[in-house]
């Protein structure tokens, strides 16, 4: 579960509340579990929370961004890729790589004329990018002494 053992129990409603609108649905996939899973996402307090629904108890897991390298994949077509480094383990810092993409329109259908098709598609970018900012701002984020 995520980028650490002890993963935060919050509630996808109270991040909801706090997460300055910085939530939404997307699909997330990992290097070893690379099946997309949809899943409600929200950032608040440099972490990435996902959950199956948006009313879930507790969260599926979470990506620590602090420190974390979030960039534009090469490896995933239309997806962010998020690599952490924070799990300590006795092995020393193991990475873990996560992306996510955009979840698609279900009304969309192959069948569908190249106009709605492409408007989907920059929706679909739009989306992307807007995660994309969220989580490049949030990463860059340092604590400071209180």
């Amino acid at each position: 579960m995520g980028a650490q053992g002890s993963v935060p129990q919050v509630r996808a409603k109270d991040v909801k509340r706090v997460c300055e609108g910085r939530h939404g649905w997307l699909n997330k996939a990992g290097l070893t579990n690379t099946k997309m899973q949809k899943r409600w996402c929200a950032i608040h307090d440099l972490r990435l929370y996902y959950y199956e629904t948006a009313r879930d108890a507790e969260p599926k897991g979470v990506v620590f961004l602090r420190g974390a390298i979030v960039t534009h994949s090469k490896r995933v077509k239309m997806a962010i890729e998020i690599e952490t480094g924070s799990l300590i383990t006795e092995k020393g810092v193991e990475k873990r790589t996560y992306f996510f993409t955009p979840v698609a329109d279900a009304s969309v259908s192959a069948y569908q004329d190249e106009e709605v098709i492409r408007k989907q598609r920059r929706k679909a970018k739009l989306q992307l990018d807007q995660w994309y900012t969220w989580l490049q701002e949030e990463s860059a984020k340092t604590f400071t002494p209180a």
